[in-house]
């Protein structure tokens, strides 16, 4: 029941990051980036989300690189307990 294909999941995993744009709530955008446990799994995510209006309509190419560091930090935290 995924709204999103195989190939678009794949450029997810190859990018570190992923985008919505109005996906969840009309009007919103938003960037994530996984947090892995000790054993490589995702336990969780880092987003952030806005109005598209301050976002914009490709949020991604903005904000992923502050999402992705603040993930590796989690991920180390959570690695090193």
């Amino acid at each position: 029941g995924a709204r999103f294909t195989a190939t678009a999941l794949s450029g997810v995993r190859r990018r570190g990051w992923a985008q919505s744009i109005g996906e969840r709530e009309p009007g919103v955008a938003s960037v994530a980036a996984p947090v892995r446990g000790p054993s490589n799994r995702v336990v969780a995510a880092v987003s952030v989300s806005g109005p598209i209006e301050r976002l914009t309509r490709h949020p991604g190419p903005l904000h992923a690189q502050a999402i992705i560091e603040a993930a590796r930090h989690l991920t180390e935290a959570l690695r090193r307990t």
